[in-house]
């Protein structure tokens, strides 16, 4: 009698701990999808435009934030920054001193692939930057973007972009 009470117990309590940890909302993929590509739309339009809080808005603001970056045209090819504080004091000085690269530029995003849950998500793609009105390619890079819901809305938590050099990019 008291193993049968004992599981019958045990089993009470998974049940009740599966019934909490089920998603009290649905999930919709393509909404989720469309909301992180309005993030990254945002992020890159208000770093070219110079609005701050704009492009600050869509960051985690946290010490778990990071960037790792590649790019030829850094003085030592790699950047990366462990915290958002570190990020914000450069993008503030750069955009005070309005030394923005390819302002200007358009951006497309080609061979993308999105991983999304409830409160994280990382996306993946190929990124062709080119001049607005000459539509000379200025650079490719393979980019990746993971990011947290805060309060109903997706945060950059991650920013990891590779610029291929110029003997490696394929044309779109």
């Amino acid at each position: 009698m008291k193993t049968k009470t004992l599981i019958l117990t045990t089993l009470a309590l998974l049940l009740s701990a599966c019934q909490q940890q089920a998603p009290t909302a649905s999930f919709d993929f393509e909404k989720e999808k469309e909301a992180i590509k309005a993030v990254i739309a945002e992020e890159t339009e208000s770093y070219y435009r110079q609005d701050f809080a704009a492009w600050q808005s869509t960051y985690l603001d946290s010490p778990a934030f990071r960037k790792y970056a590649y790019w030829e045209g850094f003085p030592h090819k790699v950047e990366y920054y462990n915290g958002f504080d570190t990020l914000r004091n450069q993008k503030r000085k750069q955009f005070e001193a309005n030394e923005t690269l390819w302002q200007g530029s358009t951006e497309e995003r080609q061979n993308e692939n999105f991983r999304i849950s409830p409160d994280m998500a990382w996306y993946t793609f190929e990124q062709y930057s080119y001049e607005k009105d000459t539509r000379k390619l200025l650079g490719v890079s393979l980019e990746t973007r993971i990011l947290e819901k805060h309060q109903g809305q997706w945060k950059i938590a991650y920013l990891g972009y590779h610029y291929l050099p110029d003997t490696l990019i394929r044309k779109p």
